[in-house]
């Protein structure tokens, strides 16, 4: 072997620049031909495997969920059923002086109730001997109550009970109702909004960028968060195999089932997927061009290397310039050409072991059993030896998200050392980053916000740092201790912008705090008695010493709550929250308790203000107020609307469609009717005099609408009048 070796190592260097070129092309075209056949063998495995098994863990995860909730809801129904309440109130009868107590006392179970159960469900209780729903809005009747679901329902028939079935799942347009027969004609039943649900299910997709689908027992789809085909929507969904479209864009779909629903995860090729495959389409395009310009160049030297060479021997005659300067300058452009290719092979290996990374990471931080790769364990391991998780809230001074600060904190710890941020999809900012102590990283995060030279003001800016961490592992905990780290602190409303470092002695607090019956009622009875003055002052003085104590997690259920019972209280009255102007935050969605508190409190005042009016209709204190004002000249649209404490786009709509007349043309027209009244009883004033009279400044603008309205002109008016 050494033998041969040396005879192949004498040939290459006696043998001229042509085939020596030859030959180290030739190598390289092997090795770059190995090298992107494994890169895409191995991205088309791997990669797609990852995928596969982080959208199986994600449906496990998902169909865990909601399948503890849905038990959860089924176990209230059951212990409604055998609640001695429930029983007292079913053979109560309405004549007793008891009756009454003890319905009230029901209603409000119902309502504590529905504050526990998820997705903002509804209990109900259906008593057939009273013919009487009994819910935590009121009583009303069978009809009644389906008169009200077939509406939540777009008109949709809508008949719910008495069926022969113990327990049974309606799905409706917009409504998903569970009910259990109590006895043989009674039912304790639970509305769930599909918004509600659908709002839960578009929260957790946004990471993946799949599809949810939950099926009934016959598999039939009642509920998706993407439209799905109808041809799609009639089949059994876990009959499907391979890909299949929806609104252009190719999904594989995978299910799960349970004694109740069959949930189908519905996953697309994700972004990063596709930009692997671009890397590997260029990659073999640029390897392409590559081997062919080489050939070529090979073929054209081969071609014209002896006629060259015979003319540089002729040349050497006459000059002393070496022969081989041509071959030398080629060899030089080619070498270029390679260390070309090199460089850009070495960026798309970069980016697609960031990638990499980045999905280890993901699956990691929900799955902490998960094994990573050899190499991917090596490669993260080296470069967060030890390290810490920033999770980062931001919202504007309406409530809204928000990322002003999140581009300078990276672009500062891009200067510090290695980090990676999760979730680029979703609304948070999660990044891990290398560090051996938490207080750099609160120094580092203070400096980012104090060196803003334009700082947003009232915006909410909360960061929460977790313990250091030394095993990769613990990405899930690290995690958690970084959003516990802002549950758990107590938020100052006049100070927006704060950094938290995880306290292990609180984590442990409890999440849920109960106002206590004498403040609700309290409240209640300030809204119901039009007491806004008293509203303001129950959150200002009394509310403060509450809230002050409490933390983040803690205050916005507490907002979440005063929420609820807000709406209640809206349903008791039967009032649309449109019409006083009204659009409480959800306080789930937000994290700017400052923003919350002071809507929720000004909807309760809202409120309450509108409870005040006298129980004379709407449109007639309208007509009746313009018909005592019509001589103000400021009188507008908005100053109507300021004093029935309702917007001025509600009260031109609702004003049309109650009298069929523009506003501003009514009171124009009460106007000039006053005016014609003041003509005949005064005939001798001046039209100036008479058009300041009934509300106008300017005269030619009383002219112009007496025309419009009269047909006639003031002057033209009188003179028929005399005649």
């Amino acid at each position: 072997m050494n033998k041969l070796f040396r005879s192949v190592s004498a040939r290459y260097h006696r043998s001229s620049v042509l085939y020596k070129l030859l030959i180290i092309n030739m190598i390289f075209i092997i090795l770059l031909t190995s090298l992107l056949g494994f890169n895409y063998s191995y991205l088309k495995t791997n990669v797609k495997n990852e995928v596969l098994s982080t959208n199986e863990s994600f449906l496990k995860q998902v169909s865990g969920e909601l399948s503890g909730e849905w038990l959860a809801i089924r176990n209230m129904v059951y212990n409604y059923s055998v609640s001695t309440d429930t029983k007292i109130l079913s053979n109560i009868s309405k004549e007793s002086r008891y009756y009454y107590t003890e319905l009230v006392s029901y209603k409000n179970k119902i309502t504590q109730t529905n504050l526990q159960l998820p997705f903002r469900a509804q209990l109900s209780t259906y008593f057939p001997d009273q013919n009487m729903v009994v819910s935590s809005d009121g009583t009303r009747s069978l009809n009644v109550f389906y008169e009200n679901l077939d509406l939540k329902n777009e008109g949709e028939v809508c008949r719910c009970l008495l069926q022969n079935e113990l327990e049974r799942v309606n799905n409706f347009n917009n409504t998903i109702v569970f009910s259990y027969r109590l006895f043989p004609t009674g039912y304790i039943f639970v509305q769930i909004a599909k918004d509600e649900l659908l709002s839960y299910l578009n929260s957790q997709t946004r990471l993946l960028d799949n599809v949810i689908v939950i099926s009934d027992k016959e598999n039939q789809p009642f509920i998706s968060t993407a439209p799905l085909d109808p041809d799609l929507a009639g089949q059994r969904l876990q009959n499907l195999s391979g890909q299949i479209m929806i609104d252009g864009k190719k999904y594989t779909p995978i299910a799960h089932t349970d004694p109740l629903f069959t949930y189908t995860v519905l996953f697309s090729e994700s972004q990063m997927q596709e930009k692997l495959q671009k890397a590997n389409v260029y990659a073999f395009i640029l390897f392409a061009v590559f081997f062919a310009i080489n050939l070529g160049f090979l073929f054209v030297n081969w071609s014209l290397f002896r006629p060259l060479r015979l003319m540089a021997r002729t040349f050497n005659q006459w000059t002393t310039a070496p022969a081989t300067k041509n071959e030398f300058a080629i060899l030089s452009d080619t070498f270029k050409e390679l260390n070309s290719v090199t460089v850009s092979m070495k960026q798309e290996m970069t980016e697609q072991a960031d990638i990499l990374e980045h999905n280890a990471l993901l699956r990691l931080s929900t799955d902490e059993n998960y094994i990573l790769k050899p190499n991917i364990h090596q490669m993260l391991s080296a470069k967060f030896d030890s390290y810490a998780v920033i999770y980062v809230f931001e919202e504007n001074n309406l409530g809204e998200h928000s990322a002003y600060y999140a581009p300078l904190l990276e672009a500062a710890l891009n200067q510090i050392g290695p980090y990676i941020r999760l979730h680029h999809h979703s609304e948070k900012c999660i990044l891990i980053v290398n560090c051996s102590e938490t207080e750099t990283l609160e120094a580092l995060i203070y400096r980012v916000l104090e060196s803003d030279p334009a700082p947003v003001i009232n915006g909410l800016f909360l960061c929460g740092i977790s313990s250091v961490k030394t095993q990769l592992k613990d990405i899930g905990k690290a995690i958690y201790e970084s959003k516990d780290a802002i549950d758990k602190h107590v938020p100052d409303l006049t100070h927006l912008k704060r950094v938290n470092p995880y306290q292990a002695q609180n984590s442990g607090q409890s999440s849920v705090i109960h106002l206590s019956i004498d403040k609700e009622q309290e409240l209640v009875n300030y809204v119901l008695k039009g007491n806004s003055e008293a509203v303001y002052q129950f959150f200002d003085k009394t509310m403060e010493k509450t809230l002050k104590s409490l933390t983040f997690e803690q205050f916005q259920n507490m907002l979440r709550y005063f929420h609820d019972l807000l709406l209640v209280i809206l349903n008791s009255k039967k009032i649309p929250s449109e019409e006083v102007g009204l659009t409480p935050p959800t306080p789930m969605e937000s994290y700017h308790l400052q923003y919350l508190f002071n809507q929720i409190r000004n909807g309760y005042a809202v409120v309450a203000k509108r409870s005040a009016l006298p129980n004379t209709p709407l449109i007639e204190q309208i007509k009746l107020y313009i018909e005592k004002n019509y001589a103000n000249p400021d009188l507008s649209l908005t100053v109507i609307a300021d004093h029935f404490s309702i917007t001025h786009v509600y009260l031109s709509t609702y004003f049309k469609k109650n009298t069929g007349y523009n506003l501003n043309y009514y009171v124009h027209l009460i106007r000039i009717q006053s005016a014609i009244q003041l003509i005949q009883l005064h005939s001798q004033l001046a039209m100036k005099d008479v058009a300041e009279r009934v509300g106008y400044t300017n005269a030619g603008t009383f002219i112009r609408h007496f025309k419009k309205i009269a047909g006639t002109t003031p002057t033209q008016h009188v003179r028929m009048q005399q005649e």
